[in-house]
């Protein structure tokens, strides 16, 4: 019969085809699945700000009326700003007592802050030389009271708050009644208000004697 008879126990796979199944199992740990790069490290975390410096003293305090803004010009350059509630009636400057209105020009602050029903009140040098003056042009001001107001700002003193242009004027806190209220309310008599926080920021910093501007 045709063909090499095959031997009993011998097996069937020839040399050619082990050669060839090497060369496929070689070839199946060629094409194994590909490993992923690794990550990246985590970007670095950002720099703290830095910290603005310390408000040491206030050298000026200004208001704008309109804005409802408080701003205290501090030694060193910083300026801290603050929301400010205003007088009830707040269409134009003070003109005399009772008015409800919150004055405007220039003034001083006149006193230590004290404290009041509303935390605490730092005073001002109302009426100055300007509103005086223009009141005694208007005649809303009789001789007595402008020479009673001059006098009193001749000797540095706080002018009497017992004139037709009223007086008792400057900054104060809420206190319990209108916490939280100088947000978005003109609730003064015509005193300047913030909240009782920035009260005692603004007490603690200001010294008698510090300039005070307030606009329209």
């Amino acid at each position: 019969m045709g063909g090499n008879p095959r031997k009993p126990g011998e097996n069937r796979w020839t040399r050619p085809a082990c050669a060839l199944l090497g060369v496929a199992i070689l070839f199946a740990g060629c094409v194994s699945e590909p490993v992923a790069p690794p990550a990246p490290p985590p970007a670095p975390a950002p720099a703290p700000l830095p910290e603005p410096p310390p408000c040491l003293r206030i050298l000026r305090i200004e208001v704008s009326k309109s804005e409802r803004r408080l701003s205290a010009h501090c030694e060193g350059g910083v300026v801290v700003e603050m929301t400010v509630a205003l007088g009830r009636e707040n269409g134009g400057p003070k003109r005399q007592e009772g008015d409800m209105r919150t004055p405007e020009g220039w003034y001083r602050v006149s006193g230590p802050a004290r404290p009041s029903r509303f935390h605490l009140f730092l005073p001002i040098d109302y009426p100055s030389l300007d509103d005086a003056l223009a009141a005694r042009e208007d005649k809303r001001l009789s001789k007595a009271e402008f020479r009673r107001i001059l006098a009193a700002l001749a000797e540095g003193e706080a002018p009497p708050p017992n004139t037709a242009l009223g007086g008792h004027l400057g900054f104060h806190g809420e206190g319990d009644r209108w916490r939280g209220d100088s947000d978005g309310l003109d609730w003064t008599l015509g005193c300047v208000a913030v909240s009782d926080a920035n009260m005692e920021f603004l007490a603690a910093h200001t010294e008698v004697g510090t300039p005070v501007v307030i606009r329209p």
